[in-house]
């Protein structure tokens, strides 16, 4: 074999006759016709017994060693403080669902994100383990298995409340965002303009922005956004317009809020920007931006709320133009798709008016507007 002899045994003399000698043989010199060795056996799941602690260290140095180290420990960290101090020195091939649940269900509650990122990386090590031979059966880590122990009403479906800037104070905590020279401030900036997610813009890049028709569509199924089947139009009013084509003098890469590198920026970058306004307006005696529901502070992705909260309570805009501006999904794709091409225009005025009440205009805003309906807002304000 490979220009090398070999000797073989046929067995016990006293166990094998001549005639099953004789097959034995026959089949070894087919097997060297075919190039296949006759002496290496294959180990068998049998053979191949691990504990998952030993597995989720060796999944470790094989499939993580090129990882961010900042990955690395994210999965070391949840693994080895939830998943191994319960399963650990259960034989990988015998691990099931309920074992998965026991390790998921104490965080369900309390830290239902990262219950979900556990479950996805427990999925993957599984996956691996069956891929390598170290399990015949599928991963038990697959949701909808789980979903019938985890969440049997369909209750996970349900939107968490992100703590968001009570509307009446977005002026004065834009003003504050517009003040910072960071490229940052910028991505939040044109977040809070936007009223997107925080991944939408973390994310955008130049190819998807015209300038000329001055739409930014972002695609579906495209790094950092939830759209799943359709893309999403946002009509670029012109303090949007201005703040890109400030940030293109700047930047040259692909992404427009360009992290280190040249990646895409972090949800951390922007949240601790948010944080940090926060606490100057704590230190300088004020009371910061507080959720007006929860008393928490807010966050990046709670601007959404903020700009939903001023449509309801100080315009005359249909709550229906606030859903599509936002991309919640309303209605069937056939509807979807004609109100996202007939509304560009009358979303583009409801945008501009929210820019105006952030403080891109320095006079009251008039009685008369733009808004479909009679009157725009229910009531006048300074810019702060």
């Amino acid at each position: 074999m490979n220009k090398r002899r070999k000797e073989i045994g046929l067995g016990s003399a006293f166990e094998l006759s001549l005639s099953e000698a004789r097959e034995k043989a026959r089949e070894y010199r087919r097997q060297l016709a075919d190039g296949i060795d006759p002496t290496f056996k294959e180990e068998t799941v049998e053979q191949k017994r691990i504990i998952f602690a030993k597995a989720v260290e060796q999944f470790f140095e094989t499939e993580l060693s090129e990882v961010k180290e900042k990955e690395f420990k994210a999965w070391k960290n949840t693994l080895h403080t939830y998943a191994v101090p319960i399963i650990g020195k259960l034989d990988v091939e015998h691990i099931t669902t309920l074992h998965i649940a026991d390790v998921l269900k104490p965080i369900w509650s309390t830290k239902r994100e990262l219950a979900k990122k556990i479950r996805v990386r427990l999925d993957k090590i599984f996956v691996w383990l069956k891929a390598t031979g170290y399990r015949e059966q599928d991963s038990p880590a697959k949701w909808v298995d789980l979903k019938p122990i985890l969440d049997p009403l369909g209750r996970d479906k349900k939107a968490a409340h992100r703590p968001a800037v009570p509307f009446v104070d977005a002026p004065r905590w834009f003003e504050l965002i517009r003040q910072k020279k960071s490229l940052a401030a910028r991505a939040l900036e044109f977040l809070c303009l936007t009223a997107v997610r925080s991944g939408d813009v973390r994310y955008m890049s130049w190819s998807e922005v015209d300038f000329d028709t001055r739409v930014w569509t972002i695609p579906p199924n495209r790094q950092g956004t939830k759209l799943k089947t359709r893309d999403h139009k946002v009509p670029l009013t012109e303090p949007m317009l201005a703040l890109l084509r400030k940030v293109k003098q700047e930047q040259n890469g692909e992404y427009v809020f360009a992290g280190l590198n040249g990646c895409p920026m972090s949800e951390n970058t922007i949240a601790k920007l948010m944080r940090e306004v926060h606490l100057e307006e704590i230190a300088a005696g004020r009371k910061g931006f507080l959720d007006q529901q929860t008393g928490k502070r807010a966050v990046p992705h709670g601007l959404r709320s903020t700009f939903r909260d001023w449509i309801a309570e100080c315009t005359n805009y249909p709550g229906e133009l606030a859903e599509i501006a936002i991309a919640h999904k309303q209605g069937s794709e056939t509807e979807l798709a004609y109100k996202r091409l007939s509304q560009v225009e009358k979303r583009r005025r409801m945008m501009a008016d929210w820019s105006n009440y952030l403080g891109h205009r320095s006079a009251k805003v008039s009685a008369r507007s733009n808004a479909p309906r009679q009157s725009t807002y229910s009531l006048h304000y300074d810019p702060v």
